[in-house]
């Protein structure tokens, strides 16, 4: 149990902190015996991307710079690389000899390449009444396939249910002023139900999608919290339908059913829900540089408590990225009412803080500005100043 926990805290960590994840199939290895483990990597930002996949992974005992290296080559045919669509995974198994003398928990760091530490715990080699050694690592090899321990099987179901998660919306905490000083920050996440292996392709592209957006009054004395809006959703989600209109662009398309609220009560209570879909085509620019367009269209199925609501925001929500896979982004998104003066506009510009020059911090540097009607739902039909603030961005 003790060995479970710190392999699924470690896991966990290093998940959190890393492009990939390593998972050794066995919580324990026997010292000199086999080590055979998976390497998940997920694609977590919003946009396509392409991962380099290593041969070999080589390995080290942290802190011994004299400990001798483990090198584990990959057991089956795979690409040097992968093109991975957003909230996709792909996985590679790599498998190799630990060395004798090591025993306990360990902890591998790579050695040439990027990326998170292995743990597990390795138990000294068995020895048979009869004084014989066990079976060698080449012989462990070429025998029949031992049946994972619990824990093991454990670890994987934990990555696994990692792996479903992905960003959704833009997560950020951002905070400025124009009148009072304030903070905005949105948490936004989606969870695949079905993994890719399953037998219906259309089910793996089935989500359920989470947003909360919240605007914190921090001039108050109490910082009370102005409004929060809490989105879930469920939705179908394909990121490449086709390469349609142009074989390098690509169309995706989105659509199902969302409720917001503010989670308040009598005459401050606000919520809707609405049926939508949403189409986005992409199309690539020189270089890394790319332009979407995105327009959320939708129709109301409840607004009971805020029956003018479509006089100022309108049945479409259009956004529009434009900028660097992984350098600087602009996403604008417009909104207007069928009111003639009723509309909203946000702009928000992100520059990934991973550059020597920042320490490669995590994150993107945010800049976010609104104009408009109904940054929060409780104000729908109220015109604010207009916003300018500065933060973090988590995943954009």
């Amino acid at each position: 149990m003790r060995c479970s926990l710190f392999l699924i805290a470690w896991s966990a960590a290093a998940f959190a902190r890393a492009d990939f994840l390593l998972v050794p199939e066995s919580a324990t290895v026997a010292a000199g015996g086999r080590i055979e483990v998976t390497l998940f990597l997920p694609n977590d930002s919003a946009e396509e991307r392409s991962f380099d996949l290593p041969a070999r992974l080589t390995l080290r005992a942290r802190g011994r710079s004299d400990a001798p290296v483990v090198v584990l080559e990959a057991t089956e045919a795979q690409p040097a690389q992968v093109r991975l669509a957003p909230g996709a995974f792909h996985r590679a198994r790599y498998a190799g000899t630990l060395p004798e003398g090591m025993v306990g928990e360990i902890v591998l760091e790579p050695v040439d390449f990027q990326g998170p530490p292995l743990a597990f715990s390795a138990s000294a080699p068995e020895v048979s009444p009869s004084g014989e050694s066990p079976p060698s690592a080449a012989a462990q090899a070429t025998s029949a396939p031992q049946i994972p321990a619990p824990a093991a099987a454990l670890d994987r179901d934990a990555a696994r249910f990692a792996s479903a998660f992905s960003p959704y919306e833009p997560n950020y905490f951002s905070a400025g002023s124009h009148g009072p000083t304030n903070a905005r920050y949105q948490i936004s996440f989606k969870f695949r139900f079905f993994n890719p292996e399953t037998k219906t392709p259309f089910l793996e592209k089935i989500f359920l999608g989470y947003s909360q957006t919240s605007i914190w009054d921090l001039s108050s004395s109490s910082k009370p919290f102005r409004d929060s809006s809490y989105r879930p959703s469920l939705f179908f989600l394909d990121d490449t339908v086709s390469q349609w209109p142009f074989r390098r662009s690509k169309l995706g398309f989105q659509g199902g059913f969302e409720h917001e609220s503010n989670g308040k009560d009598g005459t401050a209570s606000r919520s809707i829900n609405i049926a939508f879909v949403r189409p986005t085509l992409t199309f690539p620019l020189e270089g890394d540089y790319f332009i979407s367009a995105s327009p959320k269209i939708y129709n109301y199925l409840d607004k009971q408590e805020n029956p003018d609501i479509a006089e100022y925001r309108g049945y479409v929500d259009l956004l529009v990225k434009i900028g660097e896979t992984d350098g600087l982004q602009f996403a604008s998104t417009l909104r207007k009412g069928t009111r003639s003066e009723a509309y909203s506009f946000q702009l928000d510009v992100s520059y990934p803080l991973k550059r020597p020059t920042f320490g490669n911090l995590g994150g993107y540097l945010h800049l976010q500005y609104f104009n408009g009607y109904g940054e929060s739902l409780i104000d729908y039909n109220r015109r604010v100043l207009p916003q300018i603030r500065i933060g973090l961005m988590i995943t954009r």
